[in-house]
């Protein structure tokens, strides 16, 4: 678009070609008007030479004749005076005298006539020189276009307006939010997109941040976050601070509205695009201009900000938040699976060395020792003379197959979960306590006996008293409950009683006869309600004490079980931790644990069900919130927030 100036031409070049033949038509017409002026001249001067040339023989004739009348008149009166003829001289004279008169007149007038007979050949040869000398070379060597600036379009919002040169149009009113800092916005930006694009395979530390997290968890409160998603982290929080970093200014403009006169001329009359040829400042656009810098610095930034999408600033914007979300929740899934798959590789490397210390064996061909161990007490009583050392066999040891990650037997049976005893344990300390105990075997069976009878002394003790015990409470309870019966029964018979006199009483005080019959009747529900509940509490306690008194019961005998026991010293010393063991490996038991304690089950299941653990973290359920949180989704919602607000706001 190149502008133009007539209304019925297409463009600024078809301006240039009818100024062109503009220009050539008046010169032509000029060249004909002139030619035309002078040719009448030229006709009007030669018709009056012709005329003059008339006249100068017309006179020349006449001068000659009557010159020649006037000799012949002259010589006719001169011989008439000469003879005598006075009148006819007279008369000759007179005629020589009007003829003389009249050929001088007319010689005049030849003169006359043969000077303007001149005159008019001058003229004439006059105007046929300026004829000739009409100009007629017009040419154009060059055609200027030059432009005036008569308004200037803004671009912002994407769209624009159109302000005002000619200061016809009255001011706009605009309010503005003009960012402190845009150089840093754009900055943090290209950061962000730089780190959103590259996203390194190990994440470096020397940008480490430590971040408090005390919102989340009292037990963990910070921790480190390294270099990329540190960089991501502070970016965002950076432009999160440079987009509020702003101030609101107001701006008043000449705006020409849209679709008004003005702007259909401009939009048929006008262009943007100059070409290269001049622009001719005319009208003073100095006290806006100030102002419309802040509208080009932010069309400006916005144009930084669109130039790697399609659509304008709110795609941009919505772009970056998606690439936001599905970067870190990428990144975020692959640290936590990493450190997952980290976590279980060491668990695996601390199992095998954990477990290198110990000789395993075959649950499967060890299972009735196994299942002895198991059923063992290690009471004093049942073992002192049956006891049988726990003892495993040579021939049911398992190796470990590192490639296939189980346990081969040397019958090739295969298990992941093999029976395993410490060497020290099993190589040293089991033969020395079998001697140490061989040794004062005597000794420790009548400290056993002696142990035996007093603690068989003291229950008989405690027994007696305590149901002596519970022989006086239970019948100091049940005469309670007796009495509160009896109490009830008798409450009650003496209030119906009283009822029946009451109501005789009336009855004889109404009809004055003293023969009526007393009949029984019963007391109200309502009378006697609030005994009939106090009687329900008694009994209800009743039954509690009598329910407490069996548990006590029950626990007592627990208690002198448990007290009665006598523990077998040298079998709990010597496989204590192998019935743990052989009870660790136990489906159902490793089952029943609980969660913290089953991620343990592949180190060692021992440990698993006898390890002391530290306590667990504490955590806040926001935690879990925000750490499940899916930040694609999240994404999402927001660029779809953001397209209903846009659509209410058109």
């Amino acid at each position: 678009m190149t502008g133009k100036v007539f209304k019925d031409s297409s463009n600024i070049y078809e301006d240039e070609a009818r100024v062109l033949f503009d220009y050539y038509k008046k010169a032509a017409e000029k060249i004909v008007e002139e030619e035309i002026d002078l040719e009448n001249k030229i006709e009007e001067a030669v018709s009056n030479k012709n005329t003059s040339q008339e006249r100068q023989h017309k006179h020349k004739l006449i001068s000659i004749v009557t010159a020649s009348v006037s000799g012949a008149a002259l010589v006719a009166g001169v011989l008439t005076f000469i003879f005598g003829i006075i009148v006819a001289g007279i008369i000759s004279s007179c005629i020589f005298l009007g003829c003389g008169v009249t050929a001088v007149i007319n010689l005049i007038k030849k003169n006359k006539a043969k000077n303007d007979f001149d005159n008019f050949e001058n003229l004439v040869a006059s105007y046929e020189e300026a004829k000739k000398n009409i100009r007629r070379n017009y040419k154009v060597s060059r055609l200027g276009v030059a432009y005036v600036p008569v308004a200037t379009r803004v671009p912002f919002e994407g769209k624009s307006f159109v302000v005002d040169h000619t200061g016809t149009m009255p001011n706009t009113n605009f309010s503005l939010s003009v960012l402190h800092k845009p150089k840093e916005l754009q900055e943090s930006l290209a950061n962000l997109e730089e780190n959103l694009n590259n996203i390194p395979i190990v994440e470096g530390n020397e940008d480490a941040e430590q971040i408090d997290t005390s919102s989340y968890s009292k037990s963990i409160q910070n921790i480190t976050m390294h270099n990329y998603m540190g960089n991501i982290d502070r970016e965002v929080r950076n432009i999160s601070y440079l987009l509020t970093d702003s101030d609101a200014r107001s701006v008043a403009l000449p705006v020409i509205p849209p679709h008004s006169e003005e702007d259909t001329f401009l939009n048929e009359y006008a262009t943007t695009e100059t070409g290269g040829k001049p622009v001719v400042k005319v009208f003073a656009t100095d006290d806006f201009e100030s102002k419309l810098d802040t509208f080009t610095n932010i069309s400006n930034l916005k144009k930084e900000l669109e130039k790697n999408t399609d659509g304008g600033n709110t795609n941009y914007f919505k772009s970056l938040i998606r690439k936001l979300g599905d970067s870190v929740q990428i990144v975020s899934k692959i640290k936590t699976n990493s450190t997952s798959g980290l976590l279980d590789y060491t668990n695996q490397i601390l199992a095998a060395v954990l477990k290198s210390g110990y000789n395993q064996y075959s649950a499967q061909l060890e299972a009735e020792e196994l299942s002895r161990i198991r059923d063992t007490n290690f009471n004093y009583q049942d073992c002192v003379e049956s006891y049988k050392p726990f003892e495993l066999k040579e021939s049911s040891k398992v190796k470990y197959d590192i490639y296939n990650q189980n346990w081969v037997a040397e019958d090739n049976t295969r298990t992941i979960m093999p029976f395993g005893i410490n060497q020290i344990e099993e190589e040293v300390l089991m033969p020395l306590i079998n001697n140490l105990m061989q040794e004062t075997r005597v000794e420790r069976l009548k400290i056993y006996n002696n142990i035996k009878d007093q603690k068989l002394s003291y229950l008989n003790k405690w027994h007696q008293d305590v149901e002596a015990a519970f022989r006086d409470n239970r019948k100091s309870g049940q005469d309670l409950i007796t009495q509160i019966t009896n109490a009830y029964a008798e409450y009650s018979t003496a209030h119906n009683t009283y009822i029946s006199y009451k109501q005789t009483q009336d009855v004889m005080k109404q009809t004055g006869r003293a023969d009526i019959e007393t009949k029984e009747t019963e007391a109200p529900d309502n009378a006697i309600k609030e005994i009939e509940e106090k009687v329900e509490k008694c009994r209800e306690a009743g039954e509690a004490f009598q329910l407490y008194m069996r548990t006590l019961q029950n626990d007592i005998n627990a208690s002198s079980e448990k007290f009665g026991f006598v523990e077998y010293f040298e079998g709990s010393l010597r496989d204590g931790e192998s019935k743990k063991v052989a009870d660790s490996i136990i489906p159902e038991n490793l089952q029943s644990l609980e969660p913290r304690r089953q991620k343990i089950i592949p180190v060692n299941s021992y440990f698993a069900t006898y390890a002391e653990l530290p306590p667990e973290p504490s955590v806040e359920p926001k935690l879990m919130e925000d750490f499940t949180a899916d930040l694609q989704k999240v994404a999402s919602e927001q660029i779809a927030r953001i397209d209903e607000e846009s659509k209410g706001e058109e």
